[in-house]
């Protein structure tokens, strides 16, 4: 999924690329060059001297927008009722285990 900065002109393009495998990342065009950064304070390194006049204060502010909007939280879905690691130990023990192999 992609979401274009609102902040976007000619010259600069800023997009927050969203991922179903993996991190969320900022596809960045700036100054005929293409990057990808996967936080705001790396979008803002990108303008160089420039990271700090107002418009680049305006994307860096959208991009902060965007990570707190969707991303996920490093331990999300370890409480999953499908996941396996959420079996106890003990449950496992009446398992039946395969035979062992003939040489």
């Amino acid at each position: 999924m992609e979401y274009q900065c609102p902040h976007n002109d000619h010259k600069t393009m800023v997009t927050y690329m969203r991922s179903k495998t993996g991190k969320n990342w900022f596809r960045v065009y700036y100054n005929n060059m293409c990057c990808i950064r996967f936080t705001p304070k790396e979008v803002g390194r990108v303008f160089g001297i420039a990271k700090f006049t107002p418009s680049v204060n305006n994307i860096r502010d959208w991009c902060k927008e965007m990570v707190e909007k969707y991303d996920q939280p490093v331990n999300m879905g370890t409480n999953d009722d499908n996941s396996v690691s959420s079996v106890s130990d003990g449950e496992h023990e009446g398992m039946s285990n395969p035979p062992p192999m003939v040489i």
